[in-house]
């Protein structure tokens, strides 16, 4: 009788969903085999290079390479390079031509309700900035994140930034903005939800259709106007609810948003070492709040 992981990973939908959203991302592998400690043991590169997975027959092949170590979790990276044939194509900023804006919202999935009010609000702020056609949610394990598809930033935007300054930006300015509806859902629900700017260099996120490393759930896509009707149902992997539509975007719908992110937050942090080149984070709240309470 074959395993969960190997009749999921079977079907074509899910290594179709996983090598769309993979293209051009580093990727990463939770296998099936197990550490000392009992940890899963996490794969970057084979045979030296970076792992990518950019159509299905590429994802057949890493789950050959993999072999006895198994496949259990899909990640890829937030940023989408030029190129991914080495070490130092992943580890160069100047190779990255775009960046997925996420949040990252984390609860307990019993508290699976209060995820929901968290990725409504997520999704009317961006929606009040003019931004909905992009956006989409894949609930993933125990919480969920809130992705603004990376086309929606124009040509002409990504020139004036790099990629990683605009998404740490656009994702720091919504996060403050639902800073205390997301606290009054954790009182309310007495739960211990949270929304987090993970954005940095290398951050990956699990892709679509992939398992959970834990868990036996399925990392589902949905669009704003679904997230009323989820059901926890929607993540079986034997009965997942997946929207394919999370691809759709409107080029430029996010150039305004991060126009003004930007000019309130600056960019990604510099390191503490390096002379710092955007504000300090408390300075961004003043100017956040002056800025609102005009």
């Amino acid at each position: 009788m074959a395993s969960l992981e190997e009749e999921h990973y079977s079907k074509q939908d899910v290594s179709e969903e996983i090598a769309r959203f993979a293209k051009d991302r580093w990727i990463g592998v939770h296998c099936l085999e197990k550490d000392g400690k009992g940890n899963r043991i996490m794969v970057r590169y084979i045979e030296g290079k970076p792992i990518t997975i950019n159509s299905p027959y590429d994802f057949l092949l890493l789950k050959q390479k993999l072999g006895s170590k198994g496949l259990r979790t899909i990640y890829a990276t937030a940023a989408i390079y030029s190129r991914i044939t080495s070490r130092g194509d992943v580890a160069s900023l100047s190779n990255i031509v775009s960046y997925t804006p996420t949040w990252d919202i984390d609860n307990d999935f019993k508290n699976w309700r209060s995820t929901i009010k968290a990725c409504i609000e997520i999704a009317e702020t961006l929606r009040e900035e003019g931004v909905s056609k992009s956006v989409f949610i894949k609930w993933s394990g125990d919480g969920a994140h809130v992705h603004l598809h990376e086309k929606s930033l124009s040509n002409r935007t990504l020139r004036s930034r790099s990629p990683l300054d605009l998404a740490y930006a656009i994702v720091e300015y919504v996060r403050m903005k639902v800073e205390l509806k997301i606290q009054e859902i954790a009182l309310s629900d007495n739960c211990n939800i949270k929304v987090e700017n993970k954005i940095d260099r290398q951050r990956m996120f699990t892709c679509p259709l992939s398992l959970h490393r834990d868990h036996d759930r399925v990392c589902i896509c949905m669009k704003p106007n679904q997230l009323h009707h989820f059901s926890p149902s929607w993540v079986k992997p034997e009965s997942y609810v997946h929207n394919k539509e999370w691809t759709l975007y409107e080029e430029g719908e996010a150039d305004a948003l991060a126009e003004k992110a930007v000019n309130i937050i600056g960019g990604f942090p510099v390191r503490k070492s390096r002379t710092r080149k955007y504000p300090k984070l408390d300075e961004a709240i003043m100017k956040w709040m002056n800025f609102f309470n005009k």
